[in-house]
């Protein structure tokens, strides 16, 4: 029995040994496999069966051949290989295994600080590499780059800040087997990025028909179903979740109070924490909102109240709305068309011919000196021998835009300023 388990476990694919297959508990199993069929199939003595298949898996003949006794012993009796017992001596504490210290690493880790090139780390993120290419700069980050950028991280920056004097320093190997020992591996995702082994990453919702669950979860009596509200989210449906319908769940539809007065009794007052995006705040219907403002040529504007800005040190209002006296937009929202035509164009033919010479002339020159580098830049992929695709991500490389939101700026690009 105990030769065909062992037999049994060296040959699972499910089986997981300590370092791998050529790990030294894998030797371990082997031997014990050795020197069992010798034993059972052979008819030798356990002595020398043990020498034998001590000598076979790389160990001394005597000195192994005891170790290989007690190895069977174990496994006869508990069906268990040894296991080693590196970095766990009671005497033993390693700094970096401390929860505040791995707390660090691990922020600065997924930071992307570690980087030796952030600029080409942005482009394998972005999927701009060819696969060969990515495949050997991937290996290199996990192999080379992290261990690297933890290592230095912890000698110059954290050590200092503990106040902790070290000698020589964290070396190579101690950082990266601290990240296998951490389970830090690269994820294959439309957003490439890494994450902690055990942990998931938040699945974005997708585009179309889905539900919208609002709920109230309370201390003392758990979920709340009566204030509970549902959404079906989608273009053709119940549109998506506002601020708005937050407001009416709370109190307009006196959901969420009444529920709590119904559990706990008028005489408690309920103190409420809402987990609320603030992109899903709820404006005034007259808010200055460009989401609301329509950029097409046709359809309605809303309406919206006065804006200003300030001249020479003097607020100026200005009216989003023609007023009521207006004779052909009376109480209707300006817009940019009807205010630049006002100022320029009396819908004739000769006006045209006088303002299209004015038009050409008001392109500054170095709006065309952009468009021709712009121009150089897609001659010069073509002629490489890329096609369309191949050379718009090669032009998009010299862009000046290269992210469009006036809020913040990219983590890669900021990771560039760290640098």
């Amino acid at each position: 029995k105990g030769l065909s388990a062992i037999e049994k476990l060296i040959q699972s694919k499910k089986a997981v040994f300590e370092a791998g297959h050529n790990g030294l508990q894998a030797y371990h199993a082997c031997a014990i496999q050795s020197h069992l069929h010798m034993v059972v199939e052979n008819g030798c003595g356990a002595m020398e069966a043990s020498e034998i298949a001590a000598e076979s898996q790389g160990f001394a003949w005597k000195w192994g051949g005891q170790l290989v006794q007690k190895w069977i012993w174990r496994w006869l009796t508990h069906r268990e290989l040894l296991v080693s017992l590196r970095g766990q001596h009671t005497k033993i504490f390693s700094i970096i295994n401390d929860p505040l210290v791995c707390a660090e690493l691990q922020s600065f880790l997924r930071s992307k600080k570690w980087s030796m090139d952030p600029k080409k780390l942005a482009e394998f993120s972005k999927k701009n590499m060819v696969t060969q290419v990515a495949e050997k700069y991937l290996c290199h980050i996990i192999e080379t780059e992290m261990p690297q950028g933890l290592k230095k991280y912890l000698d110059l920056e954290l050590f200092p800040r503990i106040h902790l004097k070290v000698a020589k320093g964290v070396s190579f190997c101690t950082a990266h087997h601290w990240l296998h020992h951490e389970g830090f591996k690269y994820t294959e995702h439309k957003k490439s990025f890494w994450v902690l082994e055990g942990e998931h990453t938040l699945k974005k919702k997708g585009v179309g028909h889905g539900m919208h669950q609002s709920d109230i979860i309370c201390s003392t009596y758990g979920w709340l179903e009566k204030a509970s509200q549902s959404l079906e989210y989608g273009k053709n449906y119940d549109g998506y979740w506002t601020g708005e319908l937050f407001v009416k769940q709370a109190w307009l539809a006196k959901k969420i109070i009444p529920a709590f007065k119904e559990l706990h009794g008028p005489e408690y007052q309920a103190l409420i924490m809402v987990d609320n995006s603030q992109g899903h705040s709820a404006y005034s219907t007259d808010a200055l909102l460009v989401s609301q403002m329509n950029m097409q040529p046709g359809g309605k504007q809303a309406h919206m109240h006065d804006g200003w800005f300030m001249r020479n040190g003097e607020r100026i209002v200005q009216p989003m709305i023609f007023p009521l006296e207006h004779p052909k937009f009376p109480d209707m929202p300006k817009g940019m068309k009807e205010r630049y035509l006002r100022n320029n164009c009396d819908y004739t033919f000769k006006t045209l011919k006088e303002n299209l010479p004015k038009a050409l002339a008001s392109v500054e020159l170095k709006t065309i000196q952009l468009w021709e580098h712009w121009m150089i830049w897609w001659m010069e992929a073509y002629r490489s021998g890329m096609d369309a695709k191949m050379a718009q991500m090669q032009v998009k490389k010299f862009s000046s835009c290269i992210y469009t939101s006036h809020r913040c700026i990219p983590e890669t690009l900021a990771c560039q300023f760290d640098t």
